[in-house]
């Protein structure tokens, strides 16, 4: 498109825009004046009239024995009570980076939640745990399953806090 096409198109859009906010919108000289009263607000009746007849007296006794023994049982016993930790399976420390990413795709595969940490003692080497759990036993109904996937004989059961 040329120059010419553009600015008329935009003159023609622009007039038309014009048209419709002056052309359609209400003016003042049409509209008709109405009054608007807005209403008082109610007189208040109920508790503040009660308030006003209320007496006032003073205390004679300024002692009043107060028991302020605890009777609630101790949050603190039940939260014990609760085993707050989760629970993952080892499988072992691996250096491969290979051999840790398919091992870790196989439990995914396998519907298990897997991951990665650092070892402890040996920073060359990467610990594959499965996991997290609620409980030790959810592990152990799964763990010749765990076994199975890894090829080995026996993981680790650790206690794992977020």
């Amino acid at each position: 498109m040329n120059f010419n096409r553009l600015s008329g198109i935009f003159i023609a859009v622009t007039l038309f825009i014009w048209i419709l906010i002056f052309g359609f919108l209400p003016q003042q000289k049409h509209q008709a004046v109405k009054e608007i009263s807005i209403p008082s607000p109610p007189k208040q009746v109920g508790l503040v009239s009660k308030l006003e007849e209320a007496e006032l007296y003073t205390l004679k006794q300024k002692n009043f024995p107060i028991n302020i023994k605890d009777t609630i049982p101790s949050a603190k016993e039940e939260v014990e009570k609760v085993d707050l930790n989760l629970y993952v399976y080892k499988v072992g420390a691996f250096k491969s980076p290979g051999k840790i990413r398919k091992l870790i795709q196989s439990y995914k595969d396998a519907g298990f939640p897997s991951f990665t940490e650092k070892n402890g003692s040996d920073k060359d080497l990467t610990d594959v745990l499965v996991g997290p759990f609620v409980s030790k036993e959810d592990i152990q109904k799964n763990e010749k399953e765990f076994n199975l996937i890894a090829g080995i004989n026996s993981g680790e059961v650790l206690s794992w806090n977020l």
